[in-house]
């Protein structure tokens, strides 16, 4: 039996190996540790919700520059993310960046960094 790289749960360790290699695929910097990444899905409490399904959740980055990571991501539902991204495209609505107003659970990094209460 191979061992498992990350200390988080089973499934949630090929969550985050596929997210992180998703990330370095499209050569986006990851910020994230295994462990920072499973608490900010554990402290949203959709954490059973995640996927790719319109009623789903999932993380978005509040600035394309930056890393991945707990100062600069967010999680919101999928519909929000189809919005956004349907009207930036395919509408050639100006590009805007997320706002932590925008999140359904912002971690309180993100919060620090932005002023968001």
């Amino acid at each position: 039996m191979i061992p498992q790289k990350y200390t988080i749960p089973t499934p949630w360790n090929r969550h985050y190996a596929k997210h992180r290699a998703k990330a370095l695929e499209k050569r986006h910097e990851w910020a994230f540790t295994d462990q920072s990444w499973y608490k900010i899905w554990q402290d949203s409490g959709v954490m059973q919700y995640r996927g790719r399904r319109v009623h789903e959740y999932c993380m978005v980055r509040l600035d394309p520059i930056e890393a991945w990571g707990p100062h600069n991501c967010m999680i919101v539902t999928r519909r929000q993310w189809l919005q956004k991204s349907a009207y930036e495209s395919i509408h050639r609505y100006p590009q805007t960046e997320w706002h932590p107003r925008h999140g359904y659970y912002v971690p309180p990094q993100t919060k620090e960094k932005y002023n968001v209460e």
